[in-house]
């Protein structure tokens, strides 16, 4: 009973203790919007940090970020083909501020984007992060303003439906929201950012995002800062014997949470889910960091030495997640020595452990299709000349004669007269994940006879890309009130997709 007693005390008097720490700080007045003086983001990629902010009063801060839709290598010979990222590369940048900062972004969707894109900022308070605000179609820009209330290490991503996609894709990145006292000095700062990647499978050669692995939770890859080995080898981070080092990790999921640990070194102090303002914990081997949080870990090694930072989900090495930092500086036998090793030591450096991932495929489906039977030889007959193939983009509100262009006269008449040809609307609210077709397009399967003519009409009010399987006809971007014609001369079955809302899918097909 005593013993229950006193650790009740205890408990109370350990609470009472980190209230009052907390409650210490002075509570932060803003200073009006007019009178801050201005100046460019400190932002910088991975892995490096921006310097700590120096400066006692609050500024504003102005943010310039271009949306791009890109690729790049994954894996050795892996090449992603849905990159989306943010001033393109993947993780996205991290920014620095200063608590009381007020941020200016200005975001700019890139020209040849397929898609609309945002930010959800989880430093900002406000409906959506910010998300709503920063919504730009294609070619756009929008400007948000927001607080920097809360001290932090937060992570910002794309919320343009479908979420998932556009966060799987690489757009994420991370905001240092530093106290105004300041942080302790660190000797090193990295940022590294853990995420998962799911490819059809591993193959090498071109890849692009599986939905259904996504949706299984079923990874490919898993990462650290962007790729396989981004951070091995002669990229690997870089520090000296007794330096303090600190490691902003974030980990973008989607899906999963992570097991951080450093191979070989014990975590001196460990800020929690990004909370830099409580105190950290102390002696600490592996850390937790939930999907769409983060973590800030310091330690100052004793020996020298490549050391791995790794998720003890330890099976993801085979999936690629592993990356090192060296320390440099002369052997201390006092600490660690390797009496029996010798010559047969195994080593823990580069990818020794890491297991090249396209070995280690989880069977997922096969999304391609078999190989089509041989051709038979040609008749030596002459083919009747088939109706030319014709694809029109325009845009379109109603089917009113007012409605269509003057050289598009012919297409008026037959659309009007609805002979033998199909108008396929991609209904209100498709953009949101839903994987029932039914909910995508006002008639996603349909028959048609050769010749017919096959209009797309976009009356949602998202950007839409359609294209089929068999390279027969291909969309422009279709923004809302914009349709797309095309006539079907060759018989056959085509499946047909919404680029960058992949769980939009349908089926034409045209008979003889």
């Amino acid at each position: 009973m005593r013993s229950k007693l006193w650790i009740l005390i205890t408990a109370l008097l350990l609470g009472s203790t980190m209230s009052a720490q907390i409650g210490e700080r002075r509570k932060l007045v803003l200073e009006p919007k007019a009178t801050l003086k201005t100046e460019p983001a400190a932002w910088t990629h991975a892995p490096m940090v921006p310097a700590p902010i120096t400066r006692k009063e609050q500024r504003r801060v102005v943010v310039n970020w271009e949306a791009r839709e890109t690729k790049a290598e994954i894996a050795p010979g892996v090449i992603y083909e849905d990159y989306w990222a943010f001033e393109g590369r993947v993780p996205g940048p991290v920014l620095r501020v200063r608590e009381g900062d007020l941020v200016e972004v200005h975001l700019t969707n890139n020209i040849t984007s397929m898609r609309n894109h945002n930010i959800d900022f989880h430093f900002v308070t406000g409906p959506g992060g910010g998300a709503s605000s920063l919504n730009v179609a294609p070619g756009e820009t929008a400007v948000l303003e927001a607080r920097a209330l809360m001290p932090g290490f937060y992570m910002f991503h794309c919320a343009s439906p479908d979420i998932p996609t556009h966060i799987a894709n690489g757009m994420f990145g991370f905001v240092i929201v530093e106290p105004a006292e300041g942080l302790p000095a660190a000797d090193r700062e990295y940022y590294v950012v853990q995420h998962e990647l799911y490819t059809l499978n591993g193959n090498k050669g071109k890849q692009t995002f599986s939905m259904e692995r996504g949706d299984r939770e079923d990874a490919q890859y898993v990462v650290f800062n962007g790729a396989v080995g981004s951070t091995m080898g002669p990229k690997a981070l870089k520090a000296n014997l007794g330096e303090t080092v600190r490691l902003w990790v974030g980990n973008a999921g989607p899906n999963y949470i992570s097991s951080f640990h450093v191979i070989g070194q014990i975590f001196s102090n460990v800020y929690r889910e990004g909370d830099i303002l409580s105190p950290p914990g102390h002696g600490i081997q592996t850390t937790l960091i939930p999907a769409g949080g983060s973590a800030v870990v310091e330690f100052a090694s004793s020996v020298p030495g490549t050391f791995l930072l790794v998720d003890h989900a330890i099976f993801r090495l085979h999936k690629g997640a592993a990356a090192s930092i060296v320390i440099d500086g002369p052997k201390n036998g006092e600490v660690f020595d390797p009496v029996t090793a010798g010559a047969k030591a195994m080593t823990m450096s580069d990818s020794d452990h890491v297991a090249a991932p396209a070995a280690h495929d989880h069977a997922a489906p096969s999304m391609e299709k078999p190989a089509a039977p041989p051709a038979a030889a040609p008749r030596k007959t002459v083919p009747k000349k088939p109706a030319k193939p014709v694809s029109l983009a325009y845009p379109i509100t109603s089917f009113s004669a007012a409605s269509f262009p003057e050289e598009l006269e012919d297409l008026k008449s037959s659309v009007n007269a609805m002979s033998g040809n199909v108008v396929i609307k991609m209904l209100p609210g498709a953009g949101n994940y839903n994987p029932d077709p039914a909910n995508s397009y006002s008639s996603p399967h349909v028959t048609v006879r050769s010749g017919s003519r096959v209009t797309f009409l976009n009356t949602d009010d998202m950007v839409h890309f359609n294209k089929d399987d068999k390279g027969e006809f291909q969309t422009p971007m279709l923004k809302s009130g914009m349709a797309f014609s095309h006539v079907f001369s060759k018989p056959g079955v085509y499946h047909y997709t919404c680029i960058p809302h992949p769980w939009m899918k349908g089926t034409i097909t045209v008979v003889k």
